[in-house]
């Protein structure tokens, strides 16, 4: 029945398209989605395999409106982004200060550059073990390991925004008059932010990562505890909820990086960049 539906979805689709009903790209996308939808359920229901390996869309979508209706998918989700958004902002409020920081003065940047780059080459996972002695089970190993890999992104990205700032830019502010402030507030500042929003994506990406490890691992609670419980007792569509979750809440915050990157950097079709403020 459900692969009949989704048939009769694709034929709408079809003939939506021919009259320029739906764009190119949404169409591709949803495309894609129904043709992965109608061959998952049919090789389930034909025995291609076996529903504990491959759960069929439709006993996924059942598990998640039973946990919705119990309230327990709502719990994990707050609980998954309760760690991230904490671990994240702390991130965020050390890394692109110490990276303006260092960035401004080259003496700080030799001394702790080697053991920057010492650190940075060690896996966020590596620390977990290390973080769940120190703090135990519970939030504080998984907002530690998730600060660790948000951090260095964002750090060594506003960093080198702040040391790639041009000197001569430095020099017209000041023959004009201006002081240190003003060098930092109308040239750093503006130059260093674009690499920053970078360093922000990236950051966020890493920790998005090592917060479902961590979860898996370290925690009572979250995503990655439901999707852990779901293979311990072998439940696949419990798995397949607690990933598609993960998938949604991550895309639906990427487009929202986006979106802030849009609003803070204007790209100059030539190649230049203006700041908002």
């Amino acid at each position: 029945m459900a692969a009949l539906v989704a048939v009769m979805i694709v034929v709408t689709v079809l003939r939506a398209s021919s009259q320029d009903l739906v764009g190119a790209k949404f169409y591709r996308a949803l495309m894609a989605w129904l043709i992965f939808f109608v061959f998952a359920e049919g090789t389930i229901y034909y025995g291609v395999f076996k529903s504990i390996l491959l759960a069929p869309p439709t006993a996924v979508i059942h598990r998640a409106m039973f946990y919705l209706e119990k309230g327990y998918l709502q719990i994990n989700i707050a609980s998954t982004m309760y760690r991230f958004i904490s671990g994240f902002f702390i991130a965020l409020l050390l890394g692109a200060p110490l990276g303006l920081l260092f960035g401004v003065y080259d003496k700080a940047y030799e001394w702790i550059a080697p053991a920057s780059n010492f650190l940075r080459m060690t896996p966020p996972p590596a620390i977990l073990p290390f973080a769940i002695i120190v703090f135990g089970i519970g939030e504080a190993p998984a907002v530690f390991v998730i600060t660790v890999g948000c951090f260095f992104p964002i750090f060594l990205a506003t960093m080198r925004g702040v040391r790639e700032v041009e000197t001569i830019h430095k020099e017209v502010v000041q023959t004009m008059g201006g002081d240190q402030m003003d060098v930092l507030k109308h040239v750093i500042l503006p130059s260093a932010l674009p690499s920053a929003m970078t360093g922000v994506r990236i950051g966020f990406g890493i920790g998005w990562l090592v917060l479902v490890a961590s979860e898996i691992v370290a925690a009572d609670s979250g995503l990655g505890f439901m999707i852990q419980g779901g293979r311990m007792r072998l439940d696949t569509p419990t798995v397949f909820v607690g990933m598609t979750t993960i998938c949604i809440l991550g895309l639906t915050m990427d487009i929202f990086l986006k979106q802030l990157e849009k609003y803070v950097t204007v790209r100059k079709k030539g190649g230049g960049e203006y700041i908002y403020f």
